[in-house]
């Protein structure tokens, strides 16, 4: 019975021996994980799967076997940025923008006498260009989609500048009120947060979208993916509220709050640009705290322009500025200036007076030490013959005992607090130069 009990343990141990985990990395390739102490593996790349990369677009190596510790390199550091040591056994990488295809190596080494793994890496050019537009269905809200109303958002997919067609693309909402229509030409209208679709010959891709009737001023995100590469880009939106019988009218930002360096300070000399858009231009702007917060004009000539606020200084909270359009309509943006939650820096250090002077063996002569980073400070003198002590905040210098019968010049005391340090020059006249001292 023991002998059948060796047995099966044997078979069971050769069994875990034997397993292997399968992994998904980012570019969609499949490898098996090998665990030889003796060899270094990176996967994808190392069982002679082809290891193609999009420029933005991330993909996830793992690497086994060798001592475990590894320092991870690639030879082109202006595509693939990496250099040093790989914490854990997974490694993300995401490669520059390349104009064309462009291959270098990915080279893994353990910190034993493993041959270093190398995997060939072929970089392609991303596919979503950064023309994506969005082109409202109606001038009132303009640049802006009004509540209920449609746009229409075009994205470009090429690679290397050379126009993909038949390429399937899909179109998502990441945040806010918006969706796309997603039924076709005539049949009931639908709507939903994704909709997918396919490029024309010149490689666009373009699909509906809609405001909800109900949306409130905002900014949307969509998200634009090529789904033969898995390349994505998100752009931004902005929507206005609008009903049938007023246009769309606000600010962006619509609130603005400004923090101060320390707990002492509010924040002063920085600004910030609120844009207009929509109602009935010129704009009028009407401060009701111009102590605290400056503007730099009184009137906004068109939509899409901008004023621009600066702080003073002042601490306040909830200031309003109200922005009227022709039409009389008013939307306000406010503003709040508080204190920092840092404690402020410390003085410089100094001593006051700069500079002391003894006259005769028996004077003193003391200065106070201000600011620095501690209230501990050391003071040292460049010559023996002068004797610096500090108690607390006070320097006291005065003349050492003993023979003396050459004159002194030139004497400094340093004064340090650990990171900065001051010197204070010392003059000695009469006896505290000239003569011994008892």
């Amino acid at each position: 019975m023991i002998g059948q009990g060796l047995q099966v343990l044997t078979r069971f141990a050769l069994v875990l021996a034997s397993l292997v985990i399968v992994i998904s990395c980012g570019s969609g390739a499949v490898g098996t994980i090998v665990n030889d102490p003796a060899k270094i593996t990176i996967l994808p790349g190392s069982d002679g799967t082809p290891t193609i990369l999009y420029s933005g677009l991330p993909t996830t190596f793992t690497i086994t076997g060798g001592t475990g510790v590894y320092i991870v390199s690639s030879s082109n550091q202006a595509i693939v940025q990496v250099s040093g040591n790989l914490v854990g056994n997974t490694l993300t990488v995401v490669p520059n923008n390349v104009v064309t295809e462009t291959t270098l190596t990915l080279t893994a080494r353990d910190t034993g006498t493993n041959t270093p793994a190398v995997v060939t890496l072929t970089v392609r050019p991303g596919t979503v260009s950064n023309m994506i537009t969005i082109a409202p269905g109606s001038s009132a809200c303009s640049p802006a989609v009004c509540s209920g109303g449609d746009a229409v958002v075009t994205a470009t997919i090429s690679q290397g500048g050379i126009p993909l067609p038949a390429r399937g693309v899909r179109f998502e909402v990441i945040s806010g009120d918006v969706r796309f229509i997603t039924s076709a030409a005539g049949l009931a209208e639908t709507v939903g947060l994704a909709v997918t679709t396919v490029t024309d010959e010149t490689g666009a891709a373009r699909v509906r979208l809609r405001a909800l009737d109900a949306a409130a001023n905002q900014t949307a995100v969509i998200q634009v993916t090529d789904l033969g590469s898995g390349a994505y880009q998100r752009t931004t939106l902005l929507i206005a509220r609008a009903t049938a019988t007023q246009a769309g009218f606000f600010t962006v930002p619509s609130a603005v709050t400004y923090t101060g360096p320390n707990n002492q300070q509010c924040a002063s000399g920085l600004s910030s640009e609120i844009f207009v858009f929509g109602g009935t231009p010129p704009y009028t702007i009407a401060n009701s705290a111009p102590s605290a917060f400056a503007t730099n004009t009184s009137v906004v000539n068109f939509s899409g322009g901008s004023f621009r606020v600066t702080p003073s200084g002042v601490c306040a909270e909830n200031v309003t500025i109200a922005v009227t359009d022709a039409a009389a309509r008013t939307t306000t943006v406010t503003f709040t200036n508080k204190l920092g939650t840092n404690d402020p820096p410390p003085a410089p250090l100094a001593v006051v007076p700069g500079s002391l002077s003894l006259t005769s063996c028996a004077s003193t002569a003391s200065a106070v030490i201000v600011g620095g980073k501690t209230t501990t400070y050391v003071a040292a003198s460049s010559n023996g013959i002068v004797l610096a002590t500090v108690n607390g905040s006070l320097l006291t210098v005065s003349r050492a005992p003993g023979p003396f019968t050459a004159p002194v010049s030139g004497v400094t005391v340093t004064v340090t607090d650990g990171t900065s340090v001051v010197s204070v020059p010392v003059t000695l006249s009469g006896t505290a130069s000239t003569g011994p001292c008892p």
